[in-house]
């Protein structure tokens, strides 16, 4: 007998990761019948945390909102015990290039704002996580805030629309007190301002130019000067467009999704139960190591001296910052050279082909007394 826990993000594109490790798992038990295995879906604080945690018995909420550019639409958040788990890729989803009514100055966070308010409604919530990724607004928060209860006036005293165009107007901010403790994931820690911020780095992803989003950072920086001028270098600040410093601002922790989750779940715990790991996602990559779920279960994986397999779409000429990390040995998902759509359409097929690879694989070392030393 053995035992493998199966930890693996979503394949962006095709699969979420409860879907992803289900697959795995029918493939290694395919491959090794009398295979024990144990499923952890992880996210890095982005979209998927939900899905990650209705995996460990969360219940779905489902609420009226608006999207990206204030159109209304119903949206999901998600209660975990006495938690209100908010994903922003819900309140303010992203849209693609083609299918955005207005430019993108006019987009907003204000669907993410309606959907904590509320959880902050609900008596049962004690405290709220935010999972910022995957979103469509570059509005600096300002959205969220005002439908949080936030106003903002300019120097003759007028209340203004909460709008990223009158980021430059804004002279006053009135913010409402919270207090329900927030904490915001995210999988990338990035300032508000600059040429790593909200703007420069995601806003060309969201609609803007370069040039527009250089232009912006100055307004932008007029207006978190304003709001709260602490908050606005703080890491993750720029995640969601700003809804990071948003969040900050009204007195939120912002910290990595990855390895918050990771302690949520119990995930070191579970790695010191199982003969071996298998982690993955879409594609590795350096940023694979850089706060995403694969980094986090290299580092337990050194830390518990578990050996780590790692599935993924695309894998990169060059393992060896990987192997240096701890990984044993990978896996790619592609039965043979393939098209980006084909890989997709394939992905259910793949995993669950990888799965029985593996299985087979893990029943020949433990059958040799090879295991762990992949």
């Amino acid at each position: 007998m053995g035992r493998v826990l199966v930890a693996l993000d979503a394949f962006k594109g095709s699969l979420d990761q409860v879907q992803a490790c289900a697959l795995v798992k029918k493939g290694l038990r395919q491959g090794w019948g009398e295979l024990t295995v144990d499923l952890c879906p992880l996210a890095d604080g982005g979209e998927g945390t939900g899905a990650v945690l209705l995996a460990e018995g969360a219940r779905v909420q489902e609420t009226e909102t608006v999207d990206a550019y204030g159109r209304p639409r119903r949206a999901r958040w998600y209660k975990w015990g006495r938690i209100g788990v908010v994903e922003a890729s819900e309140g303010s989803p992203f849209v693609p290039d083609g299918e955005r009514p207005l430019h993108p100055w006019a987009s907003t966070s204000a669907g993410t704002g309606l959907l904590i308010k509320k959880a902050l409604e609900d008596p049962e919530i004690e405290s709220i996580w935010v999972a910022l990724g995957g979103t469509g607004s570059v509005d600096g928060g300002i959205g969220l805030l005002a439908a949080l209860g936030a106003e903002f006036f300019d120097a003759s005293g007028r209340r203004l629309e909460a709008s990223a165009l009158h980021w430059s107007s804004v002279v006053e901010a009135r913010l409402p007190q919270i207090g329900c403790p927030i904490t915001a994931l995210s999988d990338v820690m990035v300032p508000l301002l600059g040429p790593e911020g909200a703007l420069e780095t995601f806003g060309p992803q969201k609609g803007l130019s370069l040039e527009e989003a250089r232009i912006g950072n100055g307004a932008l920086a007029q207006f978190s000067e304003r709001v709260a001028s602490g908050a606005r270098d703080l890491p993750g600040a720029g995640a969601a467009g700003g809804m990071g410093f948003a969040l900050a601002a009204l007195g939120a922790e912002l910290t990595s999704g990855a390895q918050f989750l990771a302690d949520r779940v119990r995930l070191r715990e579970r790695m010191e139960q199982a003969d071996w790991v298998i982690t993955g996602e879409g594609r590795l990559d350096q940023q694979s190591l850089m706060g995403k779920v694969v980094g986090v279960v290299l580092q337990l994986g050194i830390a518990t001296s578990t050996p780590i397999i790692a599935l993924a779409g695309q894998l990169p000429a060059d393992l060896g910052p990987f192997f240096r990390q701890g990984l044993s040995f990978a896996e790619p998902l592609a039965p043979r050279p393939m098209t980006l759509a084909d890989a997709l359409n394939l992905s259910e097929q793949s995993l669950q082909a990888a799965g029985v690879r593996l299985g087979r694989l893990l029943q020949w070392m433990r059958t040799k007394g090879e295991a762990g030393n992949v």
